[in-house]
């Protein structure tokens, strides 16, 4: 990769799995003896790739220093104004109740329109990460005449089955992510980087879980949801506060070669998260007003942290099971 860089080999580098699956350990950086920061290097070829693979180079607006200050500005001010349009002025004031501060109409086609526009952008985003992966797939070609031979019947079933491995081995590492193991500080990180994921996972699945009950789909009590969302906020949130940590105290590569980018995904999480557990809290104090302003608070964070999802370092998560997937598929003979 460090040579690819040099000569400027573009398409080699975006046809590449192998930035995706350095999990940033730093190693290669502290025993490399030309001292030529290898680390650092596939930190900066995931943002490149990252940039590349996006929609109308929409990810520029969040790497470019300046261009991504009026990007979250601009967010920011799209959510606040969408959130208060939607306030309705007769709310409950007694006490806390979300309906009666947002009605559910609103909320369901917001939360439709941005899901869907989530799902249709990463999707063509994957398809591009795709197209380049596969073009750097070794291809078999007749010793003959030098053209692309049809494999044989059964090479083509053993390949299919091999594919078959690849994938689940690479749902398998997405899931429990062995791969940290392989680093010095892995089991650490592992362990935050899994609580940050299913963490996130488990509010995302009590957000469900609640809008279900509104819609009476299931016939669960409320609880339910704010006990899957608390449990899985507080795993988030210790995952998260491991990072913060790692990034302040720069003793290793993820400290050291920190991107402005990569602060504010964690912020935004981080403050996506405790903003959920103040509005709790606010709530029980029998505060409504409080917990309302909270939650205008709450809706925009959340907002600039999902409809970016596919253009910043949160796109790794559907990049990174694509390219382990392809790098199974780069040892098939």
């Amino acid at each position: 990769m460090i040579r690819y860089a040099m000569l400027g080999l573009e398409k080699r580098i975006l046809a590449a799995p192998e930035p995706w699956l350095c999990y940033y350990c730093g190693e290669c950086s502290e025993t490399c003896p030309r001292q030529a920061e290898p680390a650092a290097l596939m930190m900066a070829l995931r943002r490149f790739a990252t940039r590349k693979y996006s929609l109308g180079r929409m990810a520029d607006a969040i790497y470019s220093s300046l261009a991504s200050v009026f990007t979250w500005l601009l967010l920011s001010a799209v959510a606040l104004v969408l959130v208060l349009l939607a306030i309705d002025p007769g709310m409950n004031r007694r006490e806390f109740d979300f309906q009666s501060f947002i009605p559910l109409d609103p909320i369901h086609w917001a939360g439709l329109v941005l899901v869907g526009f989530i799902v249709l952008v990463a999707a063509i985003q994957v398809w591009i990460l795709y197209r380049n992966l596969r073009s750097g797939l070794p291809v078999r070609r007749d010793r003959d005449v030098g053209t692309q031979a049809s494999p044989p019947a059964g090479v083509a079933a053993l390949k299919a089955g091999q594919a078959g491995i690849s994938a689940w081995k690479a749902l398998g590492e997405s899931v429990v992510q062995k791969r940290f193991g392989e680093c010095d500080d892995g089991q650490w990180r592992r362990l935050a980087h899994m609580a940050v994921s299913w963490g996130f996972m488990g509010m995302f699945l009590a957000t469900i879980i609640i809008g279900a009950v509104d819609f009476h789909w299931l016939h669960w009590p409320r609880w339910v949801s704010l006990v899957v969302g608390s449990v899985s906020g507080v795993v988030c949130s210790l995952g998260l506060g491991y990072y913060i940590y790692l990034r302040l105290a720069k003793k290793t590569a993820v400290g050291r070669y920190s991107h402005p980018s990569d602060w504010v995904f964690l912020l935004l999480l981080a403050l996506s998260v405790l903003s959920g557990f103040v509005i709790v809290g606010f709530r029980f104090l029998g505060l409504p007003m409080a917990a309302y302003a909270t939650a205008v608070f709450h809706l925009v964070v959340v907002f600039d942290l999902l409809v970016t999802f596919p253009f910043s370092k949160f796109a790794h998560v559907v990049y990174r099971p694509v390219a382990l997937w392809f790098a199974g598929l780069k040892q098939v003979k």
